[in-house]
Order: C-alpha cells, then sequence, then structure tokens
C-alpha cells in the first residue's frame, strides 16, 4: 500500500454511458493502492443523466465527492477546480473515459523520489488510440505549445501527479485544454522539479469525445495566444 494520500481528479461531461462503470473503477483501483484517497468528480454542466447517476454512486461511494458547475465551463476549468477542491497530499488527474490505467499509480509513485521531484508528468507511449483527426489536433497543439514556450515536456495532456503545496498561489486563466499546459509551465518558471514517465494511453470504450469539436480547438489556439502574449510581451506570469 502507497503511504501517500491521493486525491483523484476527474473532469465530465455528458457521459452518461460510461460514468458509473468509470467511478466503479476508479473507486476499486485505489482500494488496492492506498487506504487514504478521494474521488473529485467535477460535472462540468452535463445536460444528460450525469448529474443524476453521481448523486446516486455518492451514496455508495463515501470517498466520492461531487461539484456541479451550473454551466460548461470547459473541462480544464473544470480540472482546475477540482484541483482547488483536492485535500489529499498527491492530486492525480484522469478523465471520464479512462486514458490512463490508474493501477499504475503505485508503480510510478514507488519508482520517482518525491523528495526531489515536485510533479510528474505522465506521457503517452503512443497516440494510436486516438483517430486521425485526434492525432493532427493534438499534435498541431503540442508543437505550438513547444515552439513558443520551448518547454521540455514531451506530453501537456495526458495525466499529471502534483503535490498539492505547489499548485497553492498559482492563478490559472485558461478554461480549455489549455490548463495542463499552462499549469506546467508556471511550475518550472517557478523552479518546481519534474520527472516525465511514459505509460499506454487507452482507447475510449462508449460514449463520445467532447475534445475534438473544433469551437474547442479554436478556444484552446486562443487560449494559448494570450498567454503567450501576456507572458513574453506584457512580462505577466498571474
Amino acid at each position: 500500500m502507497l503511504k501517500n494520500s491521493i486525491s483523484l481528479v476527474v473532469p465530465i461531461y455528458n457521459e452518461e454511458e460510461i460514468i458509473e462503470d468509470t467511478i466503479n473503477l476508479f473507486n476499486k483501483m485505489l482500494s488496492n493502492i492506498c487506504t487514504d484517497f478521494e474521488i473529485i468528480a467535477v460535472n462540468d454542466g452535463s445536460t444528460d443523466k450525469t448529474q443524476y447517476i453521481l448523486n446516486s454512486l455518492k451514496k455508495e461511494y463515501p470517498k466520492l465527492k461531487i461539484f456541479h458547475n451550473e454551466k460548461n465551463t470547459g473541462s480544464g476549468a473544470s480540472l482546475w477546480r477540482g484541483f482547488q477542491e483536492a485535500s489529499k497530499e498527491l492530486i492525480v488527474s484522469n478523465f471520464a473515459d479512462r486514458p490512463f490505467d490508474i493501477s499504475f499509480l503505485a508503480e510510478i509513485l514507488e519508482a520517482v523520489n518525491l523528495d526531489i521531484i515536485d510533479f510528474i508528468v505522465i506521457a503517452r507511449k503512443d497516440r494510436s488510440a486516438n483517430t486521425f483527426y485526434r492525432k493532427i489536433t493534438s499534435l498541431s497543439n503540442y508543437f505550438l505549445i513547444k515552439i513558443l514556450f520551448k518547454a521540455d515536456i514531451s506530453d501537456f495532456q495526458f495525466v499529471q501527479i502534483y503535490k498539492k503545496e505547489i499548485l497553492e498561489g498559482i492563478t490559472i486563466r485558461s478554461k480549455e485544454t489549455f490548463v495542463p499546459p499552462e499549469i506546467m509551465i508556471k511550475l518550472i518558471n517557478k523552479g518546481h522539479r519534474y520527472q516525465e514517465v511514459s505509460y499506454p494511453f487507452h482507447k475510449r470504450t462508449s460514449g463520445k469525445s467532447k475534445c475534438g469539436h473544433p469551437l474547442k480547438i479554436i478556444r484552446s489556439i486562443s487560449e494559448i495566444l494570450k498567454f503567450w502574449f501576456r507572458w513574453k510581451i506584457l512580462k505577466k506570469m498571474d
């Protein structure tokens, strides 16, 4: 069993097809690797039965904490809200479609020296689980961030593990998929140390991805450029 306490943050939007299986699986996996954990489910203004299902699951799982956004704020904003609501020593991100197998957490945390590392970047071993369209949009987003910010990270959009203490005192302005890169860029700028590991990326088994909508892609690119302008031109990192 891990000695670390863990908050697993799960942003959710219209996932009625899979959310019950997801919470069941996450609770089972975390119970197998640590005793002190919580699952932070942030329902981002879902219009299907997601909210009803989550509220029903709360009766079964006391370690499940649910937060409902009145309207859809964006996957990144929901992720950041979950990070702020988390109370455990380590904060882990994952999504409702289970792209990362959290049973690997024990292996990762036992291999990384948290006395000298502040956060862990989990990179996808490959992107074969993505559709061709998602590969193009994901890689385009990645290279734009790499070119503008020169961050030595090979995957900004999969999964990260943070010490809760290092997230206190930083402000995040983005709302969409640029939230994780914004967090990591600001942490690196503050001198926090990280380690990168590679693990498989699992394909969605049911339901429909909401990440590839053209409007969300445009918003994400806009956030990247706004952040770059504030950082490089205005010299502001708030």
